[in-house]
């Protein structure tokens, strides 16, 4: 048996400004009709900003779909014909005022692929330096956060950091950059 669903029909039920979804009836591999739900976003990029002294940029900001305040690596939408490292590079600077000399790409992820067709492209950004302009969404209000990466680390293993592409960024960046524990770091003397 082949692992493929075949569309007969496609109704979009919602077009917003950022998403749009939409109700398809499909052939299920046995023969059988099923009705799924899928939710179109934009591609976006995520990134994982580590500073020469080894810390980690965050942003904090509010959610308002869990209704709270959360810690975030920043991240955006791919503008229409925009490369993925040209966005990386633009939110970077926007979200946290700083620009990588360096992106590493880290992987690809789909974050809820039961119902989202969207991608997120995950990179490392090294070699930050300050950035020529820190404009943003004039609705989003953040904060930045330059903490220890291992603190970082560590919110994500107690469930302090709860984002998808944050817990990703951070767990595939320790496993590239191999980072000792903060209190194996020596310190100058």
């Amino acid at each position: 048996m082949k692992l493929i669903e075949h569309i007969l029909s496609t109704q979009v039920v919602y077009a917003g400004k950022y998403l749009s979804t939409e109700q398809q009836t499909v052939v299920l591999p046995d023969g059988r009709q099923a009705v799924r739900d899928i939710v179109r976003p934009p591609d976006a990029v995520a990134i994982v900003p580590i500073g020469d002294d080894g810390r980690i940029y965050l942003v904090r900001q509010y959610r308002p779909a869990i209704r709270r305040a959360i810690y975030e690596i920043p991240a955006g939408i791919i503008d229409h014909g925009e490369r993925p490292t040209a966005t990386a590079r633009r939110e970077c600077e926007e979200e946290i005022g700083l620009r990588p000399r360096r992106l590493l790409t880290l992987c690809t992820f789909y974050s809820a692929v039961g119902f989202s067709t969207g991608s997120i492209r995950l990179f490392l950004a090294q070699g930050l330096m300050a950035g020529r302009d820190r404009r943003h969404d004039p609705t989003e209000f953040l904060q930045v956060h330059a903490i220890p990466f291992e603190q970082a680390y560590q919110w994500v293993l107690s469930h302090k950091i709860v984002d998808a592409k944050s817990i990703v960024g951070i767990l595939w960046a320790k496993q590239r950059l191999d980072l000792p524990p903060l209190h194996d770091q020596r310190q100058p003397t």
